[in-house]
């Protein structure tokens, strides 16, 4: 039953982002939101049967604390009063949507309790990853019209949300189909994940985003290192894999449509600036807002000016419209300095929980799904440098859950095992 609803859930964030269906009007009753609520009557079932409220980790209090200053944000950014028009209901409904991806973290750790359904979950996103990534270049020909999210610019496209997000969405699944590719045994397997990995690769090119492919780079620069380090590869391999990588994106960027092609050409130019173009022009106004950023920090380091504030602020006090496209950035001017280090500080948390069952376990299998998720991680917060956190995120927070959970389903497994051997 909770795997049904954990692909349901799935395919309802497919179904609303990319097909644009909508079950109803009423806010807070769409199925996303409806999917939501079921999860949360699985916990409450859960909580009853296990007499146990939630299952600790080592994140929880972070969370707990970045809620916290989420939600004074909004106090602090009525009482100041810099934006005009803004009431309580507003800030509590922009606040729930802020922490769904949260919520939903906490309810999947704490329902998920076998490998199985674990593991059937990763097989649900790598399902999601695969519809996603083979529709992005469909839409860019115009071959297919999703919903709301077709072409962005001069064919530039995304399954769901932004495509530069969609990009960083890409970036995080790629270490995960390598492996599948790398070290699957059975060829049937290692050919769906090849022409899976080319699939991602056409995506990754159509959105035409260059932050999404240096971010790329840096998730396999993460991945073989860590790879290398743990000694499940030498370096003529690191090379075979490098040269495989290259020929399968080679393909797949011939394949990729022509006018996201020529755009993301055309953004890596770097004769650009060297013919006078100004850093701002090259980074899409980037730097210039980020100089507007620490401008409005230093206005308020310690509390920040509250949620959502950071494009009514510049566009108010310096006369440009536009986000920080920087998701650091954001939390250090809307929450503060306490908002930026709790966010850091999760991420911080997640990593270090990751790495060390990937020390502990002696299992191949695992330590290829914990690299492929580190180098996800890496990958998708090193894009965040040049993107607001958007739509991704919710499938950062599940894919999160489910191997943080699986970790300790396979440490509490060794401690009963070692239990039974001392008695």
């Amino acid at each position: 039953m909770k795997i049904i609803l954990i692909y349901l859930l799935l395919f309802t964030f497919w179904a609303e982002l990319s097909l644009g269906f909508s079950l109803t009007n009423i806010q807070g009753l769409s199925l996303f939101n409806l999917c939501i609520y079921f999860l949360l009557l699985a916990w409450c079932y859960t909580i009853m049967s296990k007499k146990r409220l939630f299952e600790s980790n080592c994140v929880n209090k972070y969370i707990i604390l970045l809620s916290f200053v989420v939600l004074f944000s909004s106090f602090i950014k009525i009482f100041f009063g810099e934006i005009p028009n803004i009431n309580m209901r507003t800030e509590l409904v922009s606040f729930k949507r802020w922490a769904n991806p949260l919520i939903l973290f906490f309810i999947l750790f704490n329902i998920v309790d076998d490998e199985k359904t674990a593991k059937r979950t990763i097989f649900g996103l790598i399902i999601l990853l695969t519809v996603s990534a083979l529709t992005t270049p469909l839409i860019s020909l115009d071959i297919i019209k999703i919903g709301h999210v077709s072409k962005i610019f001069e064919g530039r496209a995304s399954a769901f949300s932004g495509a530069n997000s969609f990009a960083s969405y890409l970036v995080m699944f790629i270490p995960l189909v390598l492996t599948c590719l790398l070290f699957q045994k059975t060829f049937m397997l290692r050919a769906a994940s090849g022409v899976l990995l080319a699939l991602t690769f056409t995506a990754l090119v159509t959105t035409g985003s260059r932050g999404g492919l240096l971010s790329f780079w840096v998730a396999m620069a993460a991945y073989l290192y860590i790879l290398y380090r743990q000694r499940m590869i030498r370096l003529p391999t690191i090379i075979a894999v490098i040269i495989t990588v290259l020929i399968i994106g080679s393909i797949s960027f011939v394949l990729a449509p022509s006018e996201p092609k020529s755009i993301l050409l055309d953004r890596l130019d770097t004769s650009r600036l060297e013919e006078g173009e100004g850093l701002d022009k090259y980074t899409a106004g980037r730097t210039l807002f980020l100089r507007k950023g620490i401008q409005l920090f230093f206005e308020s380091p310690i509390y920040g000016h509250g949620q959502n504030s950071f494009l009514p602020l510049v566009e108010k006090k310096f006369g440009i419209h536009g986000v920080a496209h920087n998701a650091y950035l954001t939390y250090l001017v809307e929450y503060g300095i306490f908002g930026l280090i709790f966010f850091v500080m999760i991420l911080k948390k997640i990593f270090q929980h990751v790495w060390k069952h990937l020390r502990e376990t002696p299992h191949i299998w695992e330590k290829r799904l914990y690299i492929s998720y580190i180098a996800g991680f890496v990958g998708y917060h090193f894009s965040l440098l040049a993107l607001n956190e958007n739509q991704p995120r919710y499938i950062f927070w599940i894919y999160t859950a489910i191997i943080c959970k699986y970790s300790q389903l396979q440490m509490n497994k060794k401690k009963g095992s070692s239990a039974e051997f001392v008695r």
